[in-house]
């Protein structure tokens, strides 16, 4: 457990990066807030170890910051992974209900290899193994459509809002501070 003072270190970092690194990156408000919910999007994408490519490809077609869209895909990393795929997965399952009349595996079944497959140590131990990488292509294969279905509608969704929260908490902040921005008004 972190003391209080380790804590308030930790908010202080953040803080810092959030500010010299996103907020005074020299770029419009759009730009950035669309880096943002762009990185936040790809990472509700289950293609693992893949995201930074799709959201620097992304970021060429929609004009969106890169450094801020590379910054925001690590909302998806081994500490998160189940968080974000398996609402993912049980929101395509739902989706896919409507199409197929059989389900190709129980829950009990999806939700051991969720555990299985993706739990952090089992993630940390096997990230440099090709028997990990094999097992998650499997895992993939049995329900990747439900997650890249529901992935894309839910980060769809995260999106938008995240889009609409920054957008308005940078244009403040740099209202606020108009003599660190001087062409922002």
């Amino acid at each position: 457990m972190l003391t209080r003072k380790q804590r308030k270190n930790i908010r202080i970092k953040i803080w810092r990066f959030v500010k010299y690194r996103i907020l005074h990156v020299d770029d419009s408000t759009h730009r950035i807030a669309l880096g943002i919910a762009l990185g936040i999007f790809v990472a509700y994408t289950p293609p693992l170890g893949h995201h930074i490519l799709l959201v620097i490809l992304l970021c060429s077609f929609i004009k969106a910051n890169k450094f801020v869209a590379l910054t925001s895909i690590w909302v998806s990393n081994p500490f998160t992974y189940i968080i974000l795929y398996y609402p993912s997965y049980l929101l395509g399952r739902g989706v896919f209900a409507f199409f197929r009349a059989e389900e190709k595996l129980a829950a009990s079944e999806v939700t051991e290899m969720f555990k299985e497959s993706l739990s952090f140590v089992h993630v940390m131990t096997g990230f440099y193994r090709s028997e990990f990488w094999g097992e998650v292509g499997s895992f993939l294969a049995k329900i990747g459509i439900e997650m890249f279905i529901g992935g894309l509608i839910i980060g769809c969704i995260v999106a938008v809002i995240s889009y609409i929260v920054s957008y308005r908490l940078i244009d403040g902040y740099r209202r606020r501070h108009p003599h660190h921005f001087p062409d922002h008004i």
